[in-house]
């Protein structure tokens, strides 16, 4: 009987749960294929060929989403639990003992979560094998991923999402224990208060936020306050003082606003306005502090897409750049270099486009601005390499080189993006840096320092052959060559270098005597590539999936506190129907009633996430200019979604008993 009156329940108010019961699925779907992942065989393969620990990647995100899933289930369950109150006084008086109440409650989520587990799961496994493919199209493999129905993934979704179950049920029932019947009957008709805004609250909120923005934007390498404390203690607080500043400026700044609206009596009394502005400044104070989560969720949510974004296409555009050649051989013999072309050649699937040669020298160079007390290195090994042969290399490289003016005796060009795009500071400090060459060996030849006076963004060099690497004029490099051995660099361009694999372990094999991704003396285009892109590409994933998780439960929060406040305002407009209110002018009511909620959360989500951002473009040097934009324009476009299904189920639940 019990059983029945909860299917009847989950029956009926089924259109009121549905976007609840969607954001559970896509819960329980994206925890599973983190799992999934974790125990795929095929993935713990590729990872632990590079030398990644890719399972516990995602074993971490599976936690770190279990988290989040408690903390937006159990804030749900609360909204349901305090809009059916009264509905819970109702059994009470049918003769329902509290035992019998909460059986029922259980067993609807119960239900509930056990049709969320089944659909995701089952969505899971039938996405499996796409969501492996989507990983690896993200990493550059080309890899055929295979269907796989994972049991341990299963059964640790299942016993996740009956824990949670459990402890959302137990609240249920200690809800129902804890009131007695008048108070479940005077629950939604407590007198509410209009909101007394306050200019000072406000100017306090807005220093708090102002305070977070201004730590955020240090660079923390220079920063006295980031040079003093305790970096995770700084995140700490910025997250609270934008937190904090936000909910005192939602809570306080806009009744403030509203308030200042209300005595405007042109503006008051224009249209509709009457009946919207009076309603917010009834409805801002108890939403105060769903407002701020939302802005901090939507900021979180902004942040985590773009910068993952932004992170995974600078890091791959720089290892093209770093990598201009396929291979390149360090100290390569007439015999490493005979086998290599053999072993192209014979490959079937590459050829061999063009093979060139360098010289370099490696030598020590001391930093003179540099005391012995410092934490910094005084002495760095620097590639060398002269003027000329730069000249000659870089021409072929790249399509677009344009030779640097003819370089004095004792100048040197820096190359490389990390010298390129360094913040001004460091520039200048390379370019008064003065640097003697060091050597063991005698040397009648006394050798002027060192001095950078330019800077280029691409190195002739691969990773791995050279770290910020000089050229400096002929004649001082032949002064340096004189004693110090040189070494001379293979450079292979081949076919395809993308997808060379099997062909990359015989060229380290020929120089290595064994393949290795950590070759001192041979730098793979694909190696280098492929190590990087499976990092970040898998960071990726995982951010765009907890950020769509973020995102989803962000409007069904919003979703569920218009759906409470439209059941608790229904008799309001029942008395506006009576009034002879158009169905035109109901819809405008209800728009200018909602639109607070979603317009002052996704200012402030955007102004933090772009703040964010800052902050990590200026730490990271990275350009976030186009992922702010795109992740900024469909965020804003799946929020209008959200607006739209909340005014429509606004005014379905206040015109449902209009005839």
């Amino acid at each position: 009987m019990l059983f029945k009156v909860a299917l009847t329940n989950m029956r009926k108010n089924f259109t009121q749960f549905m976007v609840y019961f969607v954001s559970l699925i896509v819960c329980v779907l994206v925890f599973f294929t983190f799992v999934s992942l974790s125990y795929n065989p095929l993935i713990d393969k590729v990872f632990t060929r590079w030398e990644l620990f890719g399972p516990a990647m995602f074993s971490a995100a599976s936690v770190i989403l279990i988290l989040f899933i408690f903390f937006f289930i159990f804030y749900s369950n609360s909204f349901f639990l305090k809009r059916r109150k009264r509905e819970i006084g109702l059994y009470s008086l049918l003769g329902l003992r509290k035992s019998q109440i909460a059986l029922v409650l259980f067993y609807e989520n119960a239900m509930m979560f056990m049709l969320a587990t089944f659909f995701g799961i089952l969505l899971g496994i039938f996405f499996s094998k796409l969501f492996a493919m989507l990983l690896f199209w993200i990493v550059g493999l080309s890899i055929d991923a295979e269907f796989l129905i994972s049991v341990p993934a299963i059964t640790d979704t299942a016993m996740v999402f009956l824990a949670i179950m459990l402890f959302t049920s137990v609240y249920a029932i200690f809800i129902v224990l804890r009131y007695n019947l008048s108070q479940l009957f005077k629950a939604n008709d407590k007198e509410e208060k209009v909101a007394k805004g306050s200019l000072l609250l406000m100017a306090v909120g807005v220093a708090f936020i102002g305070f977070g923005y201004f730590l955020a934007t240090q660079n923390i390498e220079e920063s006295a306050i980031w040079l003093n404390y305790d970096f995770f203690d700084l995140l700490l607080v910025i997250l609270f003082s934008v937190i904090l500043g936000t909910w005192l400026t939602v809570r306080f700044g806009t009744p403030y606003v509203i308030r200042k609206l209300y005595q405007n009596k042109h503006f008051f009394y224009n249209g509709t306005n009457i009946i919207g502005i009076s309603s917010l400044r009834f409805r801002l104070k108890k939403n105060a502090s769903t407002i701020a989560m939302i802005a901090v969720l939507s900021a979180t949510t902004l942040t985590i897409i773009s910068s993952m974004t932004s992170f995974y296409v600078r890091t791959l555009n720089d290892i093209s750049d770093d990598n201009p050649s396929s291979y390149q051989v360090s100290n390569m013999t007439d015999k490493n270099e005979k086998e290599i072309i053999q072993t192209i050649n014979a490959d079937k699937n590459h050829q061999l486009k063009s093979l060139m040669k360098t010289e370099m020298v490696r030598t020590t160079l001391e930093y003179k601005d540099i005391s012995n007390n410092s934490t910094e290195p005084r002495e760095m090994m620097h590639p060398i390499v002269s003027e000329s042969e730069y000249n000659r290399i870089a021409a072929k490289q790249q399509s677009n080189f344009i030779a640097p003016k003819e370089l004095k005796y004792g100048d040197a060009i820096l190359l490389g993006k990390n010298a390129y795009y360094a913040r001004k500071e460091i520039q200048d400090k390379w370019l008064s840096r003065e640097m003697e060459v060091k050597t063991d060996k005698p040397t009648n030849k006394k050798l002027s320092p060192l001095k950078v006076i330019n800077f280029r963004e691409f190195s002739i060099f691969n990773t791995g052959i050279s770290y910020e690497a000089l050229v400096v004029s002929d004649e001082y490099y032949d002064d340096i060559r004189a004693f110090t051995a040189p070494e001379v660099v293979g450079m292979f361009d081949i076919t395809n270098p993308s997808h060379s694999e099997e062909l990359d372990k015989k060229v380290q094999t020929i120089v290595d005597g064994s393949p290795s991704l950590f070759s001192e003396n041979v730098s793979s285009y694909y190696t280098n590539y492929h190590m990087i892109s499976l990092l970040v590409g898998s960071l990726l994933f995982i951010g765009v999936f907890i950020g769509i998780v973020f995102f989803l439960a962000t409007g069904s929060i919003i979703y569920f506190k218009l759906v409470t406040d439209a059941v608790t305002e229904k008799n309001k407009f029942d008395i506006l129907f009576k009034l002879g209110v158009t169905d035109k002018e109901l819809r405008k009511i209800i728009s200018k009633q909602v639109w607070p909620i979603f317009v002052i959360p996704l200012f402030f989500g955007i102004a933090h996430s772009m703040v964010a951002l800052w902050g990590i473009s200026i730490n990271l040097i990275d350009n976030i200019k186009y992922p702010v934009l795109i992740g900024t324009g469909i965020y804003i476009l799946f929020f209008a979604a959200y607006y739209v299904l909340c005014v429509n189920s606004f005014t379905k639940i206040v015109t449902a008993d209009r005839k």
